[in-house]
């Protein structure tokens, strides 16, 4: 009978225990927190998990080693939940309150990352973008050594083709719908000029020799040509709007490298993956869970 008893009231107290769910009120310390909370990320419990780090970084003092963990862990939360404005202030409560820290290149690609996925489209407000940008190019800059530059390179090069390509559609608008011409000259300069590797760069070009020759602006024209015939030998489409190359311009052309083809696809972008695998970064308390 006893038994019995011991193991109802076991039973009970568990059952009292989830029925309350995960409370970071109920744990003694901050280690033992972190720990569960860590817990619960790994479970993909992600309300829990933003709970349970939300707290910690309430709670932690500037100094304690846990909290630069604790937002960053926190940022990965939010991304997880697809909460990409949330999660890019979390990550540069990370760099901005630890610059030294190990986590710091991680939560600045984070948080580039996280602005880069809130631009869903080129035809939007490209505002999440710039920042995205201005971000990426800081970690550059920042941490040259730190693998994560490669990973902010390549979403440099997919957000350059982004704004590339919202010039260019901004300059066939003016074309097509305001029979403006002037403005979409700049529109495509402006591609040409800034944004040379992308592949808005050679429709951009091919639009300003259209209308070059539409309005009869021979000297421009001819220039887009020479431009074309170098950056882009041998293409079927400036070839139809040129003609062949000179003897001297296809030389050229052979003997430059770097000419501003993109090799690799960066039409579509994605959502980001995690800036990292978190478990690698956690830093529990000596205490064990309670």
């Amino acid at each position: 009978m006893e038994f019995r008893l011991l193991m109802l009231l076991s039973m009970a107290a568990a059952l009292a225990a989830c029925s309350r769910g995960f409370r970071p009120a109920d744990f003694a310390n901050p280690e033992a927190l972190f720990q569960a909370t860590l817990v619960e990320f790994q479970k993909k419990k992600w309300d829990n998990a933003q709970l349970g780090f939300e707290r910690l970084t309430v709670d932690l003092s500037s100094r304690d080693p846990l909290l630069a963990p604790a937002y960053f862990y926190l940022a990965l939360t939010h991304e997880r939940k697809k909460e990409f404005l949330l999660a890019a202030q979390a990550y540069e409560r990370v760099t901005d309150g630890f610059p030294d820290d190990t986590l710091a290149p991680m939560a600045m690609l984070g948080t580039g990352a996280s602005y880069q996925s809130l631009w869903r489209r080129p035809n939007l407000d490209p505002e999440y973008g710039q920042k995205a940008v201005s971000i990426l190019r800081a970690l550059l800059s920042s941490y040259p050594e730190a693998k994560e530059t490669e990973d902010a390179k390549r979403r440099i090069t997919q957000l350059e083709e982004w704004f590339a390509q919202k010039d260019y559609d901004t300059g066939v608008h003016y074309i097509k719908v305001r029979r403006a011409i002037d403005p979409a000259i700049i529109y495509f300069k402006d591609v040409v000029t800034t944004y040379p590797a992308t592949r808005a760069a050679r429709l951009s070009w091919l639009r300003l020799h259209e209308l070059y020759t539409r309005i009869r602006w021979k000297e421009d024209a001819a220039e887009t040509c020479t431009a074309m015939w170098k950056a882009y030998p041998g293409d079927a489409e400036v070839v139809a709007a040129c003609g062949a190359a000179p003897a001297d311009s296809a030389r050229v052309a052979k003997d430059s490298t770097g000419s501003g083809a993109v090799s690799a696809d960066t039409a579509s972008l994605e959502r980001p993956a995690s800036v990292s695998s978190p478990v690698a970064f956690a830093r529990p308390g000596p205490h064990p869970v309670l």
